[in-house]
């Protein structure tokens, strides 16, 4: 715990020069940043040089045959330093010009205004190669502030057959609603007192796919107690109560969960990552047998969210930011991309590359190419949550927490949003 808190003190600390740094340009390096006639790049990648150094140094190298003006710098930056990392370089004189950052990093650094808006470095037609949800969630006051890079795909829904049929319901016509998935799950328990539904509950994505906000336009306000979503928060609590959600469903780390498809007491999953597969071939091979994969349960107009990605980011500092850029477009092409996911499960963000037979003709064989397939027809509707408001993950979990207490019945739905509300506003107010 020492640690952490000197790692927070440390990052505030950091923070508290950035808004100096935005707008600092006579601290720039001398000279041209140039090494000979070339122009030098550093370009910062987090975690990927022990198992992909050959894929990266591949692109480096193609890029430097096709633009040889150009030199790449290449940093891979362990994880859980980038963003401080990244934060303590724009104090320096040198900064690097293409930067891997999550897109929870962006949440926190963007309203610093030290980061190069993205759509004023390169041309509309070029950003649109990507998936426009994922351009639209980036982009902040009109300012693209990353371009999107890979992440973990859509998420999936996943039902149980063996026990939808036990229960008298039919496999394939599964849940499409929020609804219609905790009427099933109260059913279930019902004819199967040992069973349970699933373990979703109202988090801010899910709020996202069923089209109810979170801040209002200007993101100064939270909004998420209005009576729309307090009825939607209700049917959680309800289902809470009648076993369409699983006791255990309330666990603050959700690696522990109660009930479970391995122990045959989960029924559905309605958005679920699809990781969560291997997991369950590796750990009841049995039990994966019976898992149908489904589209994921959303709102009316199939909006579905993640919570985040990894994009690139080029900083105000850079003395090359349009050639930065540039190259940010080359790593994330459609091509880089494809070949990137054909060495490693990730899911591409350009829409080309979804079109690839490699993601587009899959043959079924097995449940992960079932998964592949609906990701890649639902990615088109796809969101990245980010709200790009300070303390974001902080408030994140606070509002978490008000919806344990209101599943458990020590807050009303109305009282854990009024009360999330409140919270929230006090810091954005703070923020200001």
């Amino acid at each position: 715990m020492k640690g952490k808190k000197l790692a927070a003190f440390i990052l505030v600390f950091l923070l508290a020069f950035i808004p100096l740094l935005a707008c600092s340009n006579d601290e720039k390096a001398s000279g041209d940043g140039k090494n000979g006639n070339k122009i030098e790049l550093e370009f910062w990648t987090i975690n990927l040089k022990k198992n992909f150094n050959d894929y990266i140094q591949g692109m480096i190298s193609d890029y430097e045959k096709a633009n040889p003006n150009v030199k790449i710098k290449w940093v891979d930056v362990p994880g859980a330093d980038a963003s401080k990392k990244f934060l303590t370089s724009l104090q320096s004189k040198k900064v690097p010009d293409v930067v891997n950052l999550a897109s929870s990093d962006i949440s926190m650094i963007q309203q610093y205004n030290v980061l190069s808006p993205i759509n004023k470095l390169v041309s509309k037609d070029e950003l649109n190669a990507y998936i426009p949800g994922l351009i639209d969630s980036l982009t902040f006051q009109d300012e693209l502030q990353g371009l999107p890079w890979y992440y973990g795909g859509p998420p999936i829904g996943t039902i149980n057959t063996e026990i939808y049929k036990k229960a008298g319901l039919d496999a394939d016509n599964p849940p499409k609603t929020w609804e219609e998935s905790l009427k099933n799950g109260k059913l279930i328990h019902e004819k199967l007192p040992k069973v349970y539904g699933s373990n979703d509950l109202p988090g801010i994505e899910v709020f996202v796919s069923q089209g109810l906000p979170i801040l209002n336009d200007d993101h100064t306000k939270a909004v998420f107690n209005s009576d729309e979503h307090v009825k939607f928060v209700q049917m959680f609590v309800d289902g809470y109560k009648n076993g369409a959600i699983a006791p255990g469903a309330v666990t603050k780390d959700d690696r522990q969960l109660q009930q479970t498809y391995e122990n045959k007491q989960q029924a559905q999953a309605g958005q679920s990552v699809a990781a969560a597969l291997l997991n369950l071939e590796k750990n009841a091979p049995n039990e994966i047998t019976k898992i149908k994969v489904t589209k994921p349960v959303t709102g009316g107009d199939g909006t579905i969210a993640v919570k985040a990605i990894q994009t690139f980011v080029v900083p105000k500092k850079s003395e090359h930011p349009k050639e930065a850029a540039k190259f940010a477009l080359f790593v994330t092409n459609a091509k880089n991309q494809l070949d990137f996911a054909k060495i490693v499960p990730i899911f591409p963000s350009t829409t080309e590359t979804l079109e690839d037979p490699f993601f587009k003709e899959s043959k079924g064989k097995t449940i992960h190419d079932e998964a592949r397939k609906i990701m890649v027809e639902t990615a088109p509707h796809l969101k990245v949550n980010i709200l790009g408001i300070k303390d974001e993950e902080k408030l994140r979990d606070y509002y978490t927490e008000q919806i344990r207490a209101a599943m458990m019945g020590e807050l009303s739905a109305k009282e854990a949003l009024d009360k999330s509300v409140d919270y929230w506003n006090q810091a954005l107010k703070n923020q200001k």
